[in-house]
């Protein structure tokens, strides 16, 4: 259903997922019951509001949720770019809450799914992750980096200066800095702050870097990581 971009039969559905219709059946009147599901006039199903419910409780409750996107939304605002927060999932980081300041062209789906190594994101993530680099990277763009070598060398700076930039490797004409926010136990996941190249450029990569990285370090610190207290200083 997720997939979809419409409602499906039930002919479908059981076929999707390779299991007799009387079966499908039998568990689509259940989670209809819960709300997972809806079903439309034409007895199509579609995922329900129930979905949406949960997966809302669970964006709230990540420890990076909580730590740094009320802070992160008003930098947003103040320079007119989309800010996002993602966490690891499947070797993709999944994208918990977008939010467009005013004035910003790019548009980011929560709920949707970037490929783990896509640009500054990948760079943050191989940088605090402690997952090995990949010997070779997708080329997403014409300013992608093409090796693990290339990458490699790039980590050493985004760890020192606590971001990482994206000049159009991801998506072209998109630009965006992008910090870690980790814990006591490790990565938990990412903030992003984007916009189209050119606006970017104009605000400045290491102003916007420099804010990003002083949140992310403040809000790694509240979850237990006193190493990243040296991108803001002490209290």
């Amino acid at each position: 259903m997720r997939r979809s971009p419409g409602p499906l039969t039930l002919t479908a559905l059981a076929s999707g997922i390779d299991i007799a219709p009387s079966s499908a059946h039998s568990i689509l009147t259940q989670l209809v019951e819960q709300g997972v599901v809806v079903q439309d006039a034409d007895k199509r199903y579609q995922l329900g509001p129930a979905m949406f419910y949960l997966g809302s409780a669970y964006a709230r409750a990540t420890p990076i949720y909580r730590s740094v996107w009320s802070e992160l939304v008003t930098a947003a605002n103040e320079y007119g770019v989309t800010a996002a927060i993602a966490v690891p999932w499947e070797h993709h980081h999944l994208v918990l809450n977008a939010h467009r300041g005013g004035g910003s062209d790019v548009a980011v789906p929560f709920g949707g799914r970037v490929p783990i190594d896509a640009a500054s994101w990948g760079k943050v993530y191989y940088a605090w992750s402690g997952e090995a680099v990949p010997e070779h990277l997708p080329s997403y763009t014409s300013r992608s980096l093409q090796t693990g070598a290339e990458l490699t060398a790039e980590l050493t700076e985004v760890r020192e200066r606590g971001y990482a930039v994206d000049r159009g490797e991801f998506s072209e004409g998109v630009g965006g800095v992008c910090a870690a926010v980790t814990s006591s136990v490790g990565y938990e996941g990412l903030a992003s702050l984007l916009a189209p190249l050119p606006k970017i450029e104009k605000v400045g990569f290491e102003v916007l870097g420099q804010h990003l990285a002083t949140m992310a370090g403040r809000a790694s610190r509240a979850l237990g990581d006193p190493s990243r207290m040296r991108f803001f200083g002490s209290d």
